[in-house]
């Protein structure tokens, strides 16, 4: 299978950088992927590392200098079935707000993008590993001073993951960024020969069946229904969308802890009529989690449901909603939700109707309205 390896330049380089070059032309076993960045507009730089993680299937990304600030702030995995990219770290800048105001003519906004980056790696989320981490030092390097920092925060307990090199920052030997690319390689190697693969899960087993339309075995009853909120009745993706290029960037990888994100979003296309149209049948319910960190998750979500079912009595959603983290110890028939295994979705003793295209069962609102009103 080929190895992709996508090489990020530090800062006044580009493409034709010596470091990815050299590398390249050494390792010809692995596919390079080279391209040229503006590392001082942090919002197209992501989504450009981003599309190219998912047109390439990266499993290496390597940097040097301060392209390995976007190393570090790399959330995206290669595939569903795949773990985080491998990072290689060559004299890193870790702290580009420090460093950056030491050069002349640096824009505000890029600084802003680098605090945004580095209260996102560091305070905010946890996503970097030793095992997924190999930093290279130069011995007399001029600019950065960052290994300490390196192996306090992310050395591996051997000290195996990181390793001083002679040279200085901008131009290491072809032998020594030969060798420490070796290294780096072996001890990723080690680290997945010594993984140890996680247990399958069982299939869920209450899920509904599209197939096997509802039919109430009593109709003087109103069998209990829930509706998830985010991905199942509102697009998560639209709040997402309007929050700006820095607050995306500060919480890339956990956005449900932007404040207020959950007032910004827009109904799913049909969820507003399909739940009217159940609550005349079902007894509803909304019920959602809300992101433990986010101080304003749970009045949030309570202005959308009041923004559009209205906040008065004769609302379909008055006083209906619940927020929990255990979806499971709410009793009822049935629960419609995006993530049909997540917050105890899948120990939920009633029928889950997993929601959403990328569940594949129910796509959209119109399939889940003919399995619960076929009668009708």
């Amino acid at each position: 299978m080929t190895h992709n390896i996508l090489y990020i330049h530090g800062f006044n380089s580009d493409k034709n950088s010596y470091c990815g070059n050299t590398l390249k032309n050494f390792f010809p076993q692995y596919n390079w992927i080279l391209e040229s960045f503006d590392l001082l507009d942090a919002d197209a730089t992501r989504h450009k590392i981003v599309h190219l993680l998912k047109q390439f299937e990266i499993d290496t990304v390597v940097s040097s200098s301060l392209g390995c600030i976007y190393n570090l702030f790399l959330k995206a995995v290669r595939s569903q079935n795949r773990p985080m990219v491998n990072k290689i770290l060559i004299n890193p800048c870790c702290f580009p707000s420090r460093e950056l105001p030491k050069l002349d003519e640096i824009p505000y906004r890029a600084l802003e993008y680098c605090e945004a980056m580095e209260f996102n790696i560091y305070h905010r989320h946890e996503e970097n590993s030793p095992d997924k981490l190999f930093g290279i030092f130069a011995k007399n390097d001029e600019l950065l001073h960052y290994h300490d920092f390196f192996v306090n925060t992310y050395g591996a307990a051997d000290g195996s993951n990181c390793i001083w090199v002679e040279g200085g920052h901008s131009h290491l030997a072809e032998e020594v960024l030969r060798d420490s690319m070796q290294q780096a390689m072996a001890y990723f190697d080690k680290v997945e020969a010594n993984r140890k693969p996680e247990a399958p899960k069982p299939p869920q087993t209450n899920l509904a069946d599209p197939a096997r339309p509802y039919h109430n075995p009593d109709p003087s009853k109103k069998p209990i229904l829930y509706f998830d909120m985010d991905g199942t009745l509102v697009d998560f993706d639209s709040g997402k969308r309007r929050l700006d290029p820095v607050t995306r960037i500060k919480f890339n990888g956990c956005i449900d802890e932007a404040p207020h994100i959950f007032s910004l979003m827009d109904p799913m296309p049909g969820a507003i009529d399909a739940f009217i149209k159940l609550s005349k049948h079902f007894d509803v319910y909304i019920l959602t989690t809300a992101s433990w960190r986010n101080l304003t998750a749970c009045d949030d979500k309570k202005v959308w449901v009041q923004r559009y079912f209205g906040r008065n009595a004769d609302s379909p959603a008055y006083k209906r909603l619940i927020i929990s983290h255990r979806k499971e110890l709410n009793m009822g028939e049935f629960l419609i939700d995006d993530r049909p295994t997540k917050c105890g979705a899948d120990k939920f003793t009633g029928t889950v109707i997993p929601f959403g295209p990328q569940n594949k069962l129910f796509p959209d609102w119109d399939s889940v309205l003919r399995y619960l009103l076929a009668e009708k």
